[in-house]
């Protein structure tokens, strides 16, 4: 097992490595501003035989949980999804059954995804290699997950610090996990955000621990589309003394200047719209790289956008967008939210900033959305939440910038595999409309549980009264004709005769 844990602070940020306390079992250092990260890499022959045993059946999986909370971060932790569990999986053999990966999904909560039906597949519009089955849930807060985990990957002596490091996932706001079967390994990455921290990290005692305090800097000969560090490293039992060190990588995820907020437009209704309202300008780039602004939507099965709807140039002209460059498949449209099987869909939409630079400054979007029909309620209404999108500039770049030996990169958000490998993707932070959350509420219109007795009732007796609207008028119709004025007439005949 290897451990690396990172302290990444501002550029300003004022830290004397003299302060650190470097031992065989601990580093210890003063307060300071600063995004954690803690990276976990493990071998199958380390997990659980249960776990392995699962891993063994897939070519790759990706869990990445984003909180619904707004947080700050740095770079190079600029990269977004939408609030929730997203798990991407390629399965080794193509008549996989993904129960077996359902039960284990498990320990996040209750979570409904035992159906092949439930997880859609990604389009053949993406990256070669990248995920072939997608699956989306709502989680708030990973508190269940490290208590279920606790007794699954904590014994021996140091399962006490083990699950004190596991409920400290109730503060992260970032949480992925990656397998593919290339390497046989597992990567475990936890982050938590900007804010004033107390450095202290203890030994692993199954491996090797590292540990870095670094600062946003300029490195000699970096180049500008790249993040410059500075700081000091340490490693838990081999070094007394930290070792400054100075480097520079490509970063495929940068911070955009500005913020967007997200909201539904009043009233909403069945088919409401949704506000995406920016304060941004394009991203610092003076090399000629091609730049357009996005938004990568995950709408849970309760709502839905129409792709035929999103083909429209000039109806999306009149909302400041540009195109519908993605829609995942399939999207019933008609279907209510009870007896769609899939967990919901993905959506990419490219916006159409205003050309008059200052107008660019402030602008608006309005997306377009429909929602489905859900089950009969006591009170005729029921709330859903739905998570603000990611939203970012994507910059074409050169194909191959050395993105792969970033230490602290990410790949496989779901809007990535989208894109050429070379793009450069720009995001803009989020700005919670209210109570600090990323999530917009909606209060869907459905019928009381009383009311929807008498639906039936009612249907009946209009087709009934219907059918006896359509007989009557084909009685009408068949008199007119002329058949009843031949029955008089034969009935003269016979009495003449």
């Amino acid at each position: 097992m290897r451990e690396r844990i990172t302290y990444f602070s501002p550029q300003d940020a004022d830290m004397d490595p003299n302060q650190l306390e470097i031992n065989d079992v601990k580093v210890q250092g003063p307060a300071v501003e600063a995004v954690r990260e803690h990276k976990i890499t493990l071998t199958l022959p380390e997990l659980p035989s249960e776990i392995a045993g699962l891993l063994r059946d897939l070519d790759q999986l990706q869990l990445r949980w984003a909180t619904p909370a707004s947080y700050n971060t740095l770079e190079p932790f600029s990269s977004r999804i939408s609030p929730g569990l997203h798990v991407s999986y390629t399965p080794i053999k193509e008549d996989h059954d993904p129960e077996k990966l359902c039960t284990a999904l498990q320990a996040f909560g209750r979570l409904d995804c035992s159906s092949p039906d439930v997880f859609i597949n990604l389009s053949n519009e993406r990256q070669a290699g990248s995920p072939a089955l997608f699956f989306y849930n709502e989680l708030e807060k990973l508190d269940g997950f490290a208590k279920r985990l606790g007794p699954v990957v904590c014994s021996g002596p140091t399962a006490a610090e083990c699950r004190k490091q596991l409920q400290e996932l109730k503060d992260a706001v970032s949480l992925d996990m990656s397998y593919d079967s290339t390497s046989e390994s597992v990567k475990i990455q936890a982050l938590w955000p900007l804010q004033k921290r107390e450095i202290s990290v203890p030994a692993s005692p199954k491996g090797r621990t590292e540990v870095g305090i670094l600062r946003i800097g300029d490195a000699p000969g970096m180049e500008a589309h790249e993040v410059g560090v500075s700081g000091v490293l340490a490693v838990i039992g081999e070094t007394k003394t930290p070792s400054p060190t100075m480097f520079a990588f490509a970063a495929r995820h940068r911070a955009a200047p500005g913020t967007f907020t997200s909201k539904f437009q009043q009233p909403t209704g069945l088919h409401p719209t949704l506000q995406l309202s920016l304060k941004t300008t394009a991203p610092p780039l003076d090399d000629g790289a091609e730049c357009a602004p996005y938004a990568y939507f995950t709408f849970p099965k309760v709502i839905f956008a129409d792709r035929y709807q999103l083909a429209d140039e000039l109806f999306l002209a009149s909302k400041n967008l540009a195109a519908a460059k993605y829609v995942s498949e399939p999207v019933d449209l008609e279907a209510p939210a009870y007896t769609t099987k899939e967990w919901g869909s993905n959506v990419l939409l490219e916006l159409a900033p205003p050309k008059d630079k200052a107008a660019a400054k402030n602008w608006t979007v309005e997306v377009p959305l429909h929602l489905r029909y859900l089950k009969p309620s006591p009170t005729g209404k029921e709330e859903a939440g739905i998570p603000y999108p990611a939203v970012f500039w994507a910059c074409n770049g050169e194909q191959d910038v050395g993105y792969a030996i970033n230490p602290f990169d990410r790949i496989n958000l779901g809007y990535d595999g989208l894109f050429n490998p070379g793009t450069t993707f720009w995001h803009v932070s989020p700005k919670p409309e209210a109570d600090g959350r990323l999530i917009n509420n909606i209060s869907v219109p459905v019928v009381t549980e009383g009311a929807s007795q008498w639906v039936g009732v009612g249907t009946a007796v209009a087709v009934g009264l219907g059918f006896v609207w359509v007989l009557m008028k084909l009685m009408g119709g068949y008199a007119k004709s002329g058949h009843g004025t031949i029955k008089a007439a034969e009935d003269k005949d016979k009495k003449e005769k």
